[in-house]
């Protein structure tokens, strides 16, 4: 993943007005959604060999894992563009640009840490505090901060974040940009309102019963068990 000095680097989402990057950067965060939440679903399935959803929606969404990657963009950019695109670049030679493009990497995926897991804790903290609901728990574990964090799972967070950031992310948004904006705003919109409803109905019902109203995995697993 090193970083050249051409224009092709930043892409042409770089070129794209204020209105289709917020279409673009809506639908990444709700993809990056997705995915985490297959992904927890998946390595559940693994080390437990059995279903479960730790997320708080009732579609397989986990915004944790979206709206923690829209964050580290928010601060960090990608480890193609901004500050670290600068950098990496300012070498002459092709050694310098490698160490330099190493050395960023290596920083990028300590801040992003740093952010993923200061986000997975005062969202922790704060469903803990305001519902009596613990979403995950790192207290079997000797590295943890009140069960919220682990620094084992910190590290891994940065390691993808670099990896996400910099081999997903950038690239669909420079796919994304080539999209037809009606399309852009389609997508964007149609993904906002279902998650952004489906996250309003189920804080509705963890507000009135004091529990989550349960996944649609969830229910599709039990019928099937």
């Amino acid at each position: 993943m090193e970083i050249t000095r051409t224009k092709s680097v930043s892409g042409a989402y770089s070129e794209q007005s204020a209105l289709r990057k917020i279409f673009i950067l809506t639908i990444l965060t709700a993809l990056f959604s997705f995915a985490g939440w297959i992904c927890e679903t998946v390595m559940f399935l693994i080390v437990r060999g059995e279903f479960c959803d730790r997320g708080l929606l009732t579609l397989p969404f986990c915004p944790l894992y979206g709206l923690g990657m829209l964050g580290v963009y928010a601060v960090l950019r990608t480890p193609q563009s901004g500050l670290w695109e600068k950098i990496c670049s300012r070498p002459q030679t092709k050694t310098g640009r490698f160490l330099a493009t190493v050395l960023c990497l290596i920083v990028y995926a300590t801040l992003a840490a740093l952010l993923a897991s200061a986000v997975e804790y005062i969202t922790g903290l704060f469903f803990d505090r305001k519902f009596g609901v613990r979403l995950w728990s790192y207290r079997r574990y000797d590295d943890t901060i009140n069960g919220y964090v682990s620094l084992r799972y910190s590290l891994l967070w940065g390691i993808l974040a670099v990896s996400a950031m910099g081999l997903v992310w950038h690239p669909m948004q420079n796919v994304l940009a080539r999209a037809r904006t009606s399309v852009l705003a389609i997508l964007a919109i149609a993904l906002f309102v279902i998650i952004a409803g489906d996250f309003a109905f189920n804080m509705i019902y963890l507000h009135v019963r004091g529990k989550r109203f349960g996944s649609l995995g969830e229910m599709l697993f039990r019928k099937r068990t």
